[in-house]
Order: C-alpha cells, then structure tokens, then sequence
C-alpha cells in the first residue's frame, strides 16, 4: 500500500500546486472560465500534459483523480500537509459564507442553528458534491459558485 500512497501524494500534490497557482493568478491553465469550478478532468488534462500518469502508467482521467483524493482524504495527517495557505490570496469581499445563517448551497436563509443547509434537497446537493475541486481562493465549490453569480 505504500507505493500507492507514494502515488496518491504526488497526485495530489501536483493537483493542489496546479489548482493553487491558478487561484493566485500565477499561471494560466486554460480551464474554463464560463464554468462555475474547475472540473477533475481539466485538471487531468492539465497533469497529462505535465507527464503524470496513473499508477500503471496510463494517461489520467476524472476518475483517477477522484480516487486519489478519496484515498487522500482517508488520511488527514497527509491532507493538512497539502492545505495551502488561504493568508496568500486575495479575496473579493468572499467570506466563509456571506450571512452567518445563510445555506451554502442556495444562499437562503437556514432555519435551523449550526447547519449549513436549509433543506433536504439543499443538503442532498451539498453531500454529493462538497469536494468538487474548486479554486483554491475559496473554501468550498459552493462559496465559488456564489461568488461568480454576483
């Protein structure tokens, strides 16, 4: 298991480093700027044309790179080692959520203390896709995805 792990760091560190620098500004990768995030595969896109494989070699795709976080996030020893440093980026008026009781999916206002959702649905939505890659300058798809609408 530890090659695979060996495997998995260097992914995803090359996954964090691309996704960081993009949020800086720092270089262009051409992912799509009319999406709401930044998908798994322009990000493997990108990794294939840097000379990343998987582990048997192949060129990567969306569903390699999923694993390799779903493996990654079973380690949070390893996980925090990638957390960048969100002190480097600039953010536009983007706070961890624009209200204090607002739902992270829809923005309305949550009936219930200390949840982030204000519905089933909403939390439905939430749940499948809370690690969806985004740009490193937010917390979560969901705070970049509210922020682009703006």
């Amino acid at each position: 298991m530890e090659p695979t792990l060996t495997h998995d760091t260097h992914l995803f560190s090359a996954m964090v480093n691309l996704l960081v620098a993009s949020g800086r500004g720092e270089k262009d990768y051409g992912f799509n700027k009319n999406r709401l995030q930044t998908r798994y595969d322009e990000v493997a896109s990108v990794l294939n044309q840097q000379g990343y494989s998987n582990r048997v070699g192949k060129p990567l795709n969306r569903n390699a790179l999923k694993q390799v976080v779903h493996r990654v996030r079973g380690k949070p020893e390893v996980l925090d080692t990638f957390r960048p440093d969100w002190s480097d980026f600039q953010f536009k008026g983007v706070t961890e959520t624009s209200s204090r009781d607002a739902c992270l999916v829809c923005g309305t206002g949550v009936p219930r203390e200390n949840h982030k959702t204000c519905s089933v649905e909403c939390g439905g939505m939430y749940q499948k896709h809370k690690d969806a890659p985004c740009d490193p300058k937010f917390p979560s798809i969901f705070h970049q995805i509210r922020y682009e609408e703006h």
